[in-house]
């Protein structure tokens, strides 16, 4: 029985041991496979996030892909910029990236530690201008191209501004319009331009900077070297002049806009004291100021009054043109000086011909060229007796004097009047300018030119006679001209038969100009000559002229007896017919 029992608790226990182990058979198996498996290995990968300036950046995101682009692990970096990542062996592709900045991405084999080293990250944003340093003139403008730059993963809405010194006109623009804000896309360009103008009174080196403000704030600066500018708006032909105390002097004045754009201001005058002085316009009026387009242009004068007691020596007056924006000056320069007048005369023609009892004409130039105005006495010496002159200007004024100013030159015209009994003759002048301790003579000369003419005076050339009777007619004849006659006569020509003629008397061997000679004729015709009209023609001549023939005419009357005889015989006839009419006219 106790083998039995035995056998049984044997049997039993095997059973009991037999599933214990059929139970813990796979998880042994399991381990065991487990055991065989070989365990993967981890490595570390670091490195330092840094700017393009060597600045750490803190917590710029560090992402983990594989070689299909999937995710693995992503991080952070700490304050100075270092990361560290752990990674199984094998290849991957690390992308670090922050706002405001390019994402970098870096291919890695991980099968050992990895160290990056220094990554740098460059700003999203770029701004580039070519040109850093530059050279213009005062109140010029000048354009400058810049562009901006999006490297970043995300769109960049950008505040675009400027720094300049105070007075200049800075803006960014594209086109004609001004820039303030812009959106950039990733990967985008944009060219724009900086316009730069400094205002007129700049000079010297200047910062010009430009600011764009978005994820990150970037800014360029460049230097601006400005010249003196080159340009003019006053000016004065004359700007120098020479005078002496108490006198006025007058500057032209021109003020033209040659910049940019319009421009108005005032205008005054920076005076020595106890001076006076005025900008006047073309018509006379007070000129106070004057506002000008691009290219206008206005003509003026500066008039000035030196006192009379000025001490001599060199002064300057200043022409002020004040706008908001810029001043522009113009120095004239005024010396005084105690000085005298120094005369010069000129004659364009020296020798002039004229006739007896015409007027001869002179042009003259009479011109200072001292260093003081002066009063000019003008005289004629030389002349004979009976000539007269007179000095006219240009606009036939008559002087006697004229006012000087230094380097001041008049035209005048002198004018001899010539008598008309003048005889042809060469007469020497002297003509004398003086004003002060300066005179100036200048010698002329005068050519009187004959003039001969001979006239009738008598104008009626009609006589009546009576045939065998003479008659006595006078011709009066005067030397019209400007000189002497000799030898004059008149001839007698063309008598008609029964005539005969006789001249008294038969010369004058002098006539003088405008004297008159008187000729008698004395006409006799025959006691048969018919009545009726008859002609003697009558030459009038001297050696040097002579006038046109006249023909007088002579007008022949019947004899006294033959009229009575006539005036009987016409008395009886018409008796006889009176008679024979009574008696026979009744039948």
């Amino acid at each position: 029985m106790s083998m039995k029992i035995e056998h049984g608790m044997v049997s039993h226990g095997f059973l009991l041991l037999l599933i214990v182990l059929t139970s813990i058979l796979p998880v042994i198996q399991i381990y065991a496979q487990r055991q065989y498996v070989q365990e993967p290995t981890y490595y570390t990968v670091y490195g330092r996030a840094l700017d393009v300036e060597g600045n750490p950046l803190g917590y710029a995101t560090v992402t983990v892909y594989d070689t299909s682009g999937a995710f693995v692990a992503k991080t952070k970096t700490l304050l100075s910029g270092g990361f560290s990542i752990t990674l199984q062996s094998g290849t991957y592709r690390i992308q670090i990236e922050k706002e405001g900045y390019e994402s970098k991405l870096i291919a890695v084999s991980v099968n050992n530690y990895v160290d990056l080293g220094e990554v740098i990250l460059d700003y999203a944003l770029r701004l580039s201008i070519p040109q850093v340093y530059i050279k213009v003139e005062a109140f010029s403008e000048v354009n400058v191209p810049l562009s901006i730059e999006n490297k970043g993963s995300g769109e960049e809405t950008l505040t675009i501004s400027t720094k300049a010194p105070e007075g200049w006109e800075v803006s960014v623009c594209s086109g004609s319009a001004e820039v303030i804000n812009l959106t950039l896309s990733p990967g985008s360009v944009q060219s724009l331009t900086l316009k730069i103008q400094p205002p007129y009174n700049a000079q010297g080196i200047y910062n010009i900077t430009v600011r764009i403000s978005g994820s990150i704030t970037r800014e360029r600066t460049i230097l601006v070297y400005v010249k003196e500018p080159n340009i003019q708006i006053l000016s004065s032909t004359y700007p120098i002049v020479r005078t002496v105390p108490g006198s006025t002097v007058v500057f032209d004045l021109t003020i033209k806009n040659v910049l940019t754009k319009r421009f108005t201001g005032t205008l005054s005058l920076i005076l020595p004291d106890n001076w006076s002085g005025i900008i006047i316009r073309s018509d006379g009026s007070s000129l106070q100021g004057v506002s000008l387009g691009v290219g206008e242009s206005i003509n003026a004068k500066v008039k000035l009054e030196i006192p009379a007691d000025e001490i001599p020596k060199e002064y300057e007056t200043i022409v002020l043109l004040k706008t908001a924006i810029f001043e522009s000056k113009l120095p004239l320069k005024i010396i005084v000086v105690k000085g005298t007048p120094k005369l010069k005369l000129y004659a364009n023609i020296p020798y002039v011909d004229a006739y007896a009892g015409s007027t001869a004409k002179f042009p003259i130039t009479v011109e200072n060229r001292g260093d003081s105005d002066g009063i000019v006495n003008i005289s004629v010496r030389g002349l004979p007796s009976g000539y007269s002159w007179l000095v006219k200007d240009e606009s036939g004024n008559v002087l006697s004097k004229i006012y000087l100013k230094t380097g001041e030159s008049k035209n005048l015209n002198l004018f001899v009047n010539i008598p008309p009994l003048a005889e042809p003759n060469i007469i020497l002048i002297t003509l004398e300018a003086s004003s002060g301790d300066s005179v100036e003579r200048l010698n002329l000369s005068l050519g009187i030119l004959g003039s001969y003419t001979i006239s009738y005076i008598t104008q009626n050339f009609y006589c009546e006679t009576t045939a065998g009777e003479s008659i006595t007619f006078q011709v009066e004849a005067k030397n019209t001209g400007y000189s002497s006659l000799s030898n004059l006569i008149l001839g007698v020509s063309d008598v008609p038969d029964g005539f005969s003629v006789k001249v008294s008397p038969e010369l004058v061997s002098l006539l003088k100009p405008q004297e008159s000679a008187v000729f008698s004729l004395t006409v006799t015709s025959d006691a048969d000559v018919s009545p009726g009209d008859y002609y003697i023609t009558l030459s009038l001549k001297a050696d040097q002229s002579q006038a046109p023939a006249r023909s007088l005419h002579v007008y022949v009357k019947q004899r006294g007896e033959t009229v009575i005889i006539g005036v009987l015989i016409v008395v009886i006839m018409v008796a006889a017919t009176f008679m024979i009419y009574r008696r026979y006219g009744r039948r």
